[in-house]
C-alpha cells in the first residue's frame, strides 16, 4: 500500500486581468482574478458540505409513534378526501374526456404499438403470458411516453406532477401497469385511488396509500375524516369525535373526525399489492371485475354500499371524485 498524500502550495490555476469600459463615465474599470489550489479546495468542501446538509434536512415528515406521516396538509391535515373535494369545488374543473383528443390519440395508437411489439417479439397473444421482467420493460415504456406526451403537457399541478412521476420510493404507473395486467384492477382505479386517499401523496401513514383498515396486528390508530350523509351520521354517531355539517357537490353531508385503524405495510409496494389482492380474494368486491376496464363503472360502484356500491369507502361523492381524477389527469388512457 503505498500512502496518498495531497499537498497544496498555494499554486496559481487561474490568473487574468479583466478591465470594464464605462462609456458613460468615460472610466475604465478593472480587477485581477486569481484562483489558486487552496482557493479551489475550500470551494470544494463549502460546497460538499452545504449539499450534505440540503439533504439532511427535514421534508415535511411527522412521526407518529412508529409510523411515518409524509407531507404537510395545513387544514385537511386529517383529510385527504376533503382536499380533493375542495379543489374540484373551487376549481370548478369538469371531467370530460374529449380536451385534448388529438393528444390522446397519439397516445393511445403509440401505447398499442409498443403493447403489439411487445407480444410479436416474443410470440404470445395477451400480456400476461410475457415474463415479469418483459411486462417490466414494457410498462417502463408506456410509462415514460404517458409522463412525457400526455402529463408534461396536460398543465398539471407541480405536487400532482410529482406524485405520479416521482420514482424514488415506488414507480407509480408501472406498478398500477403490472398490478392491472396480474389482477384485472384498471390502472386508472388503482392510481386515482391512491392520490385520493393520500392527497396526491400529501399524507402517506404507514405506507397506507389505499385507506385499508386494520386487519392484523401491523396497524396503527390515526384521526381520519369520514363525510357522511345525515342518515349515514345517525348510524355511525357512536364513534365520531367532532362533526360539521358542510355543502359538498349539492349535498348536504357531515364532516366527521373519527379515529380507526389501518393497516402498516413495510413498503408502498406492499400497499399496491395488498390492495390488489384485498380487492380480488374479497367476495364484496367481486361484482366490480364484471365490469371489466370500465373505469366510470368501477367508480360507481366502489363507493357507499347505502347508494348502490360495494362499500369500500362510505362517502357518497367516493366515486364521483375518482371520476374527475381519472379524467382531469387522463388516466383513463392507461387501461388496456
Amino acid at each position: 500500500m503505498f500512502p496518498i498524500k495531497f499537498e497544496f502550495n498555494n499554486r496559481r490555476i487561474l490568473s487574468h486581468r479583466f478591465v470594464f469600459e464605462i462609456p458613460v463615465w468615460r472610466r475604465q474599470i478593472s480587477f485581477h482574478l486569481l484562483i489558486t489550489d487552496r482557493i479551489l479546495l475550500t470551494v470544494v468542501v463549502l460546497l460538499t458540505f452545504a449539499l450534505l446538509f440540503q439533504g439532511l434536512q427535514p421534508k415535511n415528515i411527522t412521526q407518529i409513534g412508529q409510523v411515518v406521516v409524509q407531507g404537510d396538509l395545513g387544514e385537511y391535515e386529517n383529510d385527504p378526501l376533503g382536499y380533493s373535494l375542495d379543489y374540484f369545488e373551487r376549481q370548478n374543473v369538469g371531467y370530460s374526456a374529449n380536451a385534448n383528443e388529438a393528444l390522446q390519440e397519439r397516445f393511445l395508437v403509440k401505447k398499442q404499438l409498443l403493447i403489439t411489439k411487445a407480444l410479436l417479439e416474443h410470440k404470445v397473444s395477451r400480456l400476461e403470458q410475457l415474463s415479469d421482467s418483459k411486462l417490466i420493460a414494457l410498462n417502463r415504456a408506456i410509462s415514460q411516453l404517458f409522463i412525457d406526451s400526455v402529463l408534461a403537457k396536460s398543465n398539471v399541478q407541480t405536487h400532482v406532477y410529482d406524485y405520479f412521476t416521482d420514482t424514488s420510493d415506488l414507480r407509480k404507473i408501472e406498478t398500477a401497469l403490472m398490478e392491472q395486467v396480474k389482477f384485472n384492477i384498471p390502472a386508472s382505479i388503482k392510481l386515482s385511488q391512491s392520490a385520493l386517499e393520500t392527497a396526491y401523496g400529501q399524507r402517506i401513514v404507514g405506507n397506507n396509500y389505499f385507506g385499508i383498515k386494520a386487519r392484523n396486528a401491523q396497524s396503527y390508530k390515526t384521526l381520519t375524516t369520514e363525510y357522511y350523509t345525515p342518515e349515514d351520521f345517525e348510524k355511525y354517531r357512536p364513534k365520531v369525535i367532532s362533526y360539521e355539517k358542510v355543502e359538498r357537490q349539492g349535498r348536504t353531508l357531515y364532516r366527521c373526525k373519527i379515529q380507526d385503524a389501518f393497516t402498516a405495510y413495510q413498503t408502498p409496494w406492499e400497499s399496491f399489492r395488498a390492495h390488489s389482492v384485498f380487492l380480488h380474494e374479497n367476495l364484496r368486491y367481486s361484482p366490480l371485475f364484471i365490469k371489466g376496464k370500465d373505469f366510470k363503472a368501477w367508480a360507481e360502484r366502489i363507493g357507499s354500499s347505502e347508494y348502490g356500491g360495494v362499500g369500500y369507502a362510505t362517502s357518497p361523492v367516493y366515486g364521483e371524485l375518482l371520476k374527475k381524477i381519472i379524467l382531469r389527469y387522463h388516466l383513463h388512457l392507461l387501461d388496456h
